[in-house]
C-alpha cells in the first residue's frame, strides 16, 4: 500500500454526498482546514461499510457551533471543552472535533488545548490505523505508519501502548475488539502484554463505555477467539463476574449460524452473554448491574434464565405451544441455543451428538403460530354463565386457561365455554 493513498470520493458516497458537503461547507466559513479522520478512513481503505462519519477540523469548536446554528443544522453538545461537537444534517450524523493536544490525563477524561498540528492531533490518536486522516479530494494522510499496518493486516498503538492506555482505558478493550471485528494480527507483542498488564484499570471505566466495547466484541465474526484470550489472561473478569469458562461461547456461535431464522439477530448480545453466564443464569442481577443493561435487556435475561429451566430435548409440539403462551418465540428459541450450548462442548470444531435434535425443535418451534395463542374467554364469559363480579371469576377462568393449555391451545371458544359451564356446575 506504500506512504501514500488516496480515496475516490466517487466511489466512496459518504465523501460526496450533498449532506456531507454542505456540512464541509459550513464549518469550513472561517477558511480552516478539515479533513475526515479515524474509522471512517480506516474502513473506506479496507472496503468495510462506513457508519460513522468523523471530521476533524482546525476551526475552534465554539465558532464551529455557531456556524452550524447559523445555517439551521442542528447540534448536541457532546463535549464542547474537549472540542467535539454533533451535527445532524438530514438524517446523517457527523461528530466535528477541533485539532487537540493533551495536556493531562487521567484514563478516563483528558484535558486538552486546541492546536493546528494535524500530526500532533494523529499522534494522540489510539492505534495506527485510527490516525489518518483523509482531505476532501481523496489524499490520505498518514503520519504513524497505520497504512503499512491496514496492508499487514494488525493492530499497533500510536507509540508507547503504555501511554495511550493511561490516557484512556478503553482502549484495552477498543484494541481487543478491533482484532474481533477487523480480524487483525498482532503487531507488538508490548502492546499486547500492556493491555494485560493494565486491565485492572477497566473497573475505573463506566459502565456504559466498558458495555458498548464489550457489545461490540461478542457481536463480532470472530468473538470466539477474543473471549478466550479475555478470560485466559483475566481480563474478562474486569468486565462481568463469575465466569466460568468459554466453551458454551464458542459452541452456541457455532450452532445459532445454523438456525435459519430472520431474528436470530434481534437479542443475539444478550443471547451470546447468557452463554458465557453460569448453566441457570442466576447471576442475572449482577451481571446487568456490571453492564448496566436496559430494562428490556435486563427482561430479557431474566426470560432465557427461566426458560433455560423449562427446555429440554424431549419436548414436543403441544408442551412448546405452551412454553410460547407466555414465552416469545425468539427468547424460547434463544433459550434452546444457550441450553444447547452449555450441555455440548466442541469436539475439533464440530458439534457434538444431539445438534440435529435441538435444531429440531426450533423448526417446530417455528411452525407455531403465536396469533392463534389467544385464551378464548373474558371475565364477561363467567359473569354470563352465573359467577358473580369477584375473586371468583378468576379462579374458574384459570382453571379453564389450565385445561385449554394441556390441551396445546387448540381448544375452541365453544369447547372452553363448556369446560368453564363444567367447572362451575360441579
Amino acid at each position: 500500500m506504500g506512504n501514500s493513498y488516496r480515496l475516490n470520493p466517487n466511489k466512496h458516497s459518504w465523501m460526496s454526498n450533498t449532506n456531507t458537503k454542505e456540512i464541509i461547507r459550513v464549518i469550513s466559513k472561517g477558511e480552516k482546514e478539515s479533513r475526515f479522520v479515524g474509522g471512517c478512513v480506516r474502513d473506506a481503505i479496507l472496503n468495510r461499510e462506513v457508519n460513522d462519519i468523523d471530521i476533524a477540523t482546525t476551526e475552534h469548536p465554539k465558532n464551529i457551533e455557531f456556524f452550524l446554528k447559523e445555517a439551521g443544522i442542528k447540534t448536541v453538545n457532546v463535549g464542547i471543552k474537549h472540542g467535539t461537537i454533533l451535527a445532524f444534517h438530514n438524517y446523517s450524523k457527523y461528530e466535528i472535533t477541533t485539532l487537540r493536544e493533551d495536556v493531562k490525563t487521567n484514563g478516563r477524561h483528558a484535558l486538552v488545548n486546541f492546536t493546528n498540528n494535524w500530526q500532533m492531533d494523529a499522534e494522540r490518536r489510539d492505534f495506527t490505523f485510527n490516525a489518518l486522516s483523509a482531505d476532501l479530494e481523496g489524499k490520505v494522510y498518514d503520519y504513524c505508519g497505520g497504512l503499512n499496518d491496514i496492508k499487514e493486516k494488525t493492530i499497533r498503538f500510536v507509540g508507547n501502548a503504555t501511554d495511550r492506555i493511561h490516557e484512556d482505558y478503553l482502549r484495552i478493550l477498543r484494541y481487543f475488539r478491533f482484532i474481533a471485528t477487523l480480524n487483525v494480527k498482532v503487531g507488538d507483542e508490548s502492546d499486547f502484554a500492556a493491555c494485560i498488564t493494565l486491565a485492572h484499570n477497566i473497573k475505573k471505566l463506566s459502565k456504559e463505555r466498558v458495555r458498548s466495547e464489550f457489545f461490540k466484541i461478542i457481536d463480532s465474526d470472530f468473538a470466539p477467539n477474543i473471549i478466550e484470550k479475555l478470560h485466559n489472561h483475566n481480563i474478562l473478569k474486569q468486565i462481568i463476574p463469575n465466569i466460568s469458562g468459554t466453551k458454551s461461547f464458542q459452541t452456541i456461535i457455532q450452532i445459532e449460524n445454523k438456525v435459519n431464522d430472520p431474528n436470530i439477530f434481534a437479542f443475539r448480545s444478550i443471547r451470546r452473554l447468557a452463554a458465557l453466564m453460569d448453566f441457570d443464569c442466576s447471576q442475572t442481577e449482577e451481571i446487568s448491574t456490571a453492564l448496566n443493561l436496559s430494562k428490556t435487556e435486563i427482561h430479557y435475561l431474566a426470560q432465557l434464565a427461566s426458560l433455560i429451566k423449562k427446555v429440554n430435548i424431549n419436548l414436543k409440539k403441544a408442551d412448546l405451544t405452551r412454553i410460547l403462551y407466555k414465552y416469545s418465540k425468539i427468547a424460547l428459541i434463544d433459550s434452546i441455543l444457550v441450553k444447547y450450548s452449555k450441555q455440548y462442548s466442541t469436539v475439533r470444531n464440530q458439534l457434538v451428538p444431539r445438534e440435529k435434535d435441538w435444531l429440531r425443535i426450533i423448526e417446530i418451534i417455528r411452525t407455531i403460530n403465536e396469533d392463534t395463542l389467544v385464551f378464548p374467554l373474558k371475565g364477561q364469559d363467567a359473569i354470563n354463565l352465573g359467577i358473580p363480579a369477584g375473586p371468583q371469576i378468576s379462579k374458574f377462568l384459570k382453571l379453564t386457561e389450565v385445561w385449554w393449555l394441556t390441551k396445546g391451545c387448540r381448544a375452541t371458544r365453544d369447547e372452553c365455554l363448556s369446560k368453564l359451564r363444567y367447572l362451575i356446575n360441579k
